[in-house]
């Protein structure tokens, strides 16, 4: 294997300041049509490898071409490898409950009956059981005082235990036994009140004291958000959505395997539904007491397929792999953080902010480019008749969330004046992407200015720094953004970075240097990055101080700190040739329960792959090591169309 290449730095007549050697992008594949976003737009633009020009590959050509295990907190790969495998619900059986099964109970009623009175005989005396079979056995209607006997005798502990034990399982359909004074009292029954012997013997769920409240479960699923699938379970088990819990949310685009919870859900019942799902399946069940949440994991690890490379095979491209292998990347948030459509999340992000809550509604609403008719013709229904009716008609309720949500809202109160009440009916999550989509845009500008001014030889003086090992054991995704929470897997306010100065310069790296994600309660880098953040908040009408004064709580963002180079770990890659585009080159978790073999490479195949895998933690973007590998533009739009083209030309061949 190559060496791994040095990073390339100039020198800009700044003594230890260096500068990197951006190497640009060549040929037409990088031209992304203006309807779609580009990396440029939000802040991406450095790349570290250097001496590379990068080649031409689809991304995602088949969703069937990106896989994603989720990686327990533990460290563990999830993998789906049973669809039926379970802990034993069954909690251990109590002394009352084995002492019923020593009983031996006859199942004819009648020697039951004289069974009872054999076994009471010994406890009581032959005198008092015959006295209680004699009052048992009267047929005719008496009022509760004349059905009901008490034995003038005082009785300890185990032998009341011992008559109970005797009624209740002998004797339950005639009588009831009560103790009154340390004595015990026989009730015969009347037909009214005899127990349901149905209703008795119905079967009982699982003993949630005893395993946990919460049935967890490993889901795979193929082209489909998380949130549908367990949504399509919550519809066949009739229960609602927010019963269901999960670690992190997946990519739609690909194949993924991750924990979920379910509350007071039987593993037989979801076993059940397993089976009638769309593009997912369950397995792997346990118990436990707690749900599991977003940020419950340690990170991802990904299997990704680069089709039909063009401008590299393995000897060019070899020494590039061990770079990223032992260099890293930047650590961008990647497009995905952004949408797929012309108007970024960041911009209705500065919208919310402000708590402008028209301009925000406006544009979420407003016409695009580049996405399905049925959307567009709903905001052009709505931008030309006003009509939240007439636009929800054409709207896709799933496809389309924000915009329902707001159009419903407007719908049900007649009128499309209470913007704030109408952009409250947005979930949560969904609002808060908005904000944190802002925050990325400032992060990722701040970090192509860091390394246009500094490079990546090492920290400088101002730079933050927080130990790189203590972010690879302690990344955390959570869903807030609030002033309590961090924003995905980067570090909260409360894990305060280290100032550089002349004197700690040497005690880190470049791994260590971290940047902040604006907030209310974060510290600056002390150079000259800092004004950045503070022109491009007022650029938007924003301030750093302004995140604590917002309107709604929910929106005082206390910021986080962000690595910016990262090193995937356990990086493997492997080149493959093959024929057929409609194939599979990696096998899926639920393949491999099913017995299917692993793709081979073909020998002389037509076409060249590159299979990579790797892990990252839970806030990074395998996007981001593909754009560092390819110098290809990453944005979903340019990759779809490239796709299409590529197919094109196969099928015209």
């Amino acid at each position: 294997m190559a060496a791994a290449p040095q990073v390339h730095m100039e020198s800009d007549g700044q003594g230890p300041t260096k500068r990197i050697k951006r190497d640009e992008p060549q040929g037409t594949s990088n031209q992304v049509p203006r309807v779609f976003l580009r990396e440029e737009d939000v802040g991406i633009s450095e790349f570290i490898t250097p001496g590379w020009h990068g080649f031409d590959a689809i991304i995602k050509h088949r969703y069937s071409d990106f896989f994603v295990n989720e990686i327990d907190p533990q460290g563990n790969v999830v993998h789906l490898t049973s669809f039926t495998e379970a802990d034993d619900p069954k909690p251990p059986k109590s002394q009352a409950e084995i002492d019923i099964e020593n009983l031996n109970v006859p199942e004819d009623p009648q020697a039951a009956f004289e069974e009872a009175f054999v076994r009471l005989s010994s406890i009581l005396g032959a005198e008092d059981s015959s006295r209680i079979k004699k009052h048992l056995e009267i047929t005719e209607d008496q009022t509760l005082e004349q059905r009901s006997l008490l034995l003038d005798r005082d009785l300890d502990k185990d032998q009341r235990k011992n008559v109970y034990l005797i009624t209740n399982n002998f004797l339950s359909s005639q009588v009831t036994c009560e103790t009154v004074g340390g004595r015990l009292k026989f009730i015969r029954r009347v037909q009214s009140d005899k127990p349901n012997a149905d209703k008795r013997s119905q079967r009982r769920g699982p003993q949630w004291q005893h395993i946990g409240e919460f049935c967890y479960f490993v889901m795979q699923k193929e082209n489909m958000d998380s949130m549908d699938v367990l949504n399509q379970i919550a519809r066949h088990l009739r229960c609602k959505p927010r019963s269901f819990g999960m670690a992190g949310t997946k990519d739609k685009r690909g194949i993924t395997v991750q924990r979920c919870s379910a509350y007071k859900i039987s593993h037989e019942r979801l076993i059940g539904v397993s089976k009638k799902l769309r593009g997912a399946r369950l397995g792997n069940f346990s118990y436990g007491p707690r749900e599991l949440r977003l940020g419950d994991l340690q990170g991802n690890q990904f299997q990704i397929i680069l089709r039909h490379i063009q401008g590299a095979d393995a000897s060019s491209l070899n020494p590039v792999l061990e770079g990223i292998r032992n260099i890293g990347f930047v650590n961008y948030f990647g497009m995905q953080r952004f949408g797929t459509q012309s108007i970024s999340s960041h911009t209705i992000g500065i919208a919310v902010l402000k708590a402008d809550w028209q301009a925000a509604i406006d544009l979420i609403l407003s016409p695009r480019d580049g996405e399905r008719e049925d959307i567009s013709n709903a905001r052009k229904a709505w931008v030309t008749l006003k009509d939240p009716k007439e636009a929800l008609k054409l709207l896709p309720q799933r496809a389309a969330l924000a915009e329902y949500s707001i159009l419903q809202s407007f719908a049900k109160n007649g009128s499309a004046t209470n913007v704030v009440a109408a952009f409250t009916c947005i979930p949560r999550n969904l609002r808060l992407m908005y904000v944190h989509a802002y925050q990325s845009y400032i992060w990722n500008s701040a970090v192509s200015q860091r390394l246009r001014m500094f490079g990546t030889a090492g920290p400088v003086i101002g730079d933050l720094v927080i130990r790189a090992t203590e972010y690879d054991t302690s990344a955390l995704e959570v869903d807030g953004g609030a002033a309590e929470k961090a924003e995905d897997g980067d570090k909260r306010p409360d894990v305060k970075p280290t100032v550089v100065t002349a004197e700690n310069i040497n005690n880190y790296t470049i791994y260590d240097v971290v940047l902040p994600l604006p907030g209310w309660d974060i510290m600056y880098p002390e150079h000259d990055v800092k004004e950045l953040y503070t022109k491009l908040m007022e650029k938007d009408g924003l301030s750093a101080s302004g995140f604590a004064s917002h309107p709604l709580k929910e929106y005082r963002l206390a910021g986080a700190y962000r690595h910016i180079i990262i090193k995937p770990r356990e990086f493997a890659y492997e080149w493959m040739r093959y024929n057929d585009d409609m194939l599979p080159l990696a096998r899926s978790d639920s393949d491999a329960i099913e017995g299917k073999h692993e793709p081979e490479s073909i020998d002389f195949g037509k076409y060249l792959a590159l299979k990579l895998k790797f892990d990252l933690p839970s806030s990074s973007y395998a996007t981001m090591l593909l754009r560092e590998l390819m110098r290809q533009e990453t944005a979903s739009g340019y990759q779809s169309q490239l796709s299409l083209k590529t197919t094109e030309n196969i099928s015209n061949a």
